[in-house]
């Protein structure tokens, strides 16, 4: 019976969904809709729907974008030009990764789980090369074997996430009284957009992209998704629960955060480290630190496998047990930099890939309406938002740029960082115009890309 169940599609679709929900819940998306609700106060609805717009609705259309591809973000991402598109995906894949995300949850999972019970005073840089080692240790044996991958991730990492997760916000909804405060200055005019800029840097949307390679190959492996449209399908569905499970505990973290509003907390883990000790006392760090540690694991095993399946597509003669040698290793030694540092050096890029990957995202699922190819309209958008990406990266170092301000803001969605739209939009209907006009689109299918029976 058991064996039946797992040889169902049903079954492999909750499983696929679950973990893909546990590769995007990280330390930030465990943080992040808490201060929301702490910050909004009683603007706390339109924030939260802001940040699900950002922080779900977009990693979803993501999965399903990367799925119009038989080959995932490196099929679509050709489509803004053969080197464009080998220099985004190598882009993507490496902050998404080795020197940047994977470090970085290491790191995190280090000063949120650990610090907190060791104590400030003994967490030196001794402490943190010991806790990150046994961390990276584990990501790597569990990332190591790609057969059964994500049910390792699904069946039994992500049920273990889900009830620690459960437990936590069903007590501070019983316990805790709600206590919505004023809305902080940031969210007293615009809730909603800043909301959509706390889901937007989640990363989830880029994430989405990686990942997406990874569901692909686990189900056309499972040999219960053959045709291209039941790829297509089961790798849409699983995006759908994965963002479903992100929606419903998102708006739990959310009503920790309205709950912890007179705590006074500066950031998300103090109010759910505050949380804890109100709801279970002694054993609060416990709990807590758990919680952190396997969203933390979770993501980084995803991201690791993810990654190097990908570079084993550009170096074949490197085994597995050596890309994910290389990977571990090198996230080893940047997280031993300390979480500041690889933010200062690695994040401005995430200014230059974001409106890439948003352009390429809408623009495939345009395109599953569309008879044919569009060639300019995928070029355009994403060149021009580029072109924008590098100011708002540029902005995003230091006061050495603020010379760009005037005109980055003088743009529609300027002061929030996205300058870019408005020309993307621009190149967009441009390359709309000129695939329309010379009606290559119409006529010319692009191979093994949509999600449609030969």
């Amino acid at each position: 019976m058991v064996r039946k169940m797992r040889n169902s599609r049903t079954y492999v679709l909750v499983v696929t969904g679950m973990a893909l929900f546990a590769m995007f819940f990280g330390a930030g998306n465990l943080i992040f809709p808490v201060m929301i609700g702490v910050d909004a106060g009683v603007s706390f609805t339109p924030a939260i729907l802001g940040f699900l717009g950002t922080g779900v609705l977009l990693p979803v259309l993501g999965i399903v974008a990367a799925a119009t591809s038989q080959e995932g973000v490196t099929g679509i991402s050709s489509r803004i030009g053969k080197y464009p598109g080998l220099v985004f995906t190598i882009v993507i894949f490496l902050s998404t990764g080795m020197l940047y995300a994977i470090p970085r949850v290491g790191t995190v999972s280090y000063e949120m789980a650990a610090v907190p019970l060791i104590g400030a005073e003994r967490a030196g840089s001794g402490a943190l090369m010991i806790y990150t080692a046994v961390f990276f240790t584990v990501t790597f044996f569990l990332a190591l074997n790609p057969k059964g991958f994500l049910d390792r991730i699904g069946a039994w990492l992500t049920p273990l996430l889900l009830v620690l997760l459960v437990v936590l916000i069903v007590a501070a909804m019983v316990k805790l009284p709600v206590a919505m405060g004023e809305p902080t200055a940031e969210y007293a005019q615009t809730p909603f957009a800043e909301g959509l800029l706390k889901g937007y840097f989640t990363m989830d949307a880029i994430a989405s992209l990686v990942f997406g390679i990874v569901i692909i190959s686990s189900l056309q492996h499972s040999g219960l998704f053959k045709t291209k449209n039941q790829v297509f399908a089961g790798t849409a569905t699983a995006g759908v629960i994965a963002g479903v499970l992100l929606a419903v505990f998102y708006l739990g973290l959310g009503q920790i955060g309205i709950r912890m509003s007179p705590f006074n907390p500066d950031n998300g883990a103090e109010a759910l480290a505050i949380a804890s000790v109100e709801l279970f006392g002694s054993g609060r760090q416990a709990l807590f630190g758990l919680i952190v540690v396997l969203a933390c694991l979770t993501t980084a095993v995803g991201l690791v496998g993810a990654s190097s399946q990908y570079f084993m597509t550009l170096f074949p003669r490197i085994s597995r047990i050596q890309m994910v040698s290389i990977h571990v290793l090198v996230s080893f030694a940047l997280a031993n930099l300390g979480l500041q540092t690889i933010l200062n050096v690695v994040a401005p890029i995430n200014q230059l890939i974001y409106p890439i990957v948003i352009c390429i995202v809408f623009i495939s699922l345009f395109d599953i309406f569309v008879p044919g190819e569009l060639y300019w309209t995928y070029r355009l958008a994403a060149w021009f938002g580029a072109c924008f990406g590098v100011l708002e990266a540029l902005r995003s170092i230091g006061d050495s740029f603020n010379w760009l301000l005037p005109f980055l803001d003088a743009f529609p969605l300027g002061p929030v960082n996205m300058s870019w739209v408005t020309p993307a939009l621009l190149g967009f209907t441009v390359g709309l115009i000129i695939d329309t006009v010379k009606g290559d689109h119409i006529w010319t299918k692009r191979p093994n890309e949509h999600p449609v029976e030969a």
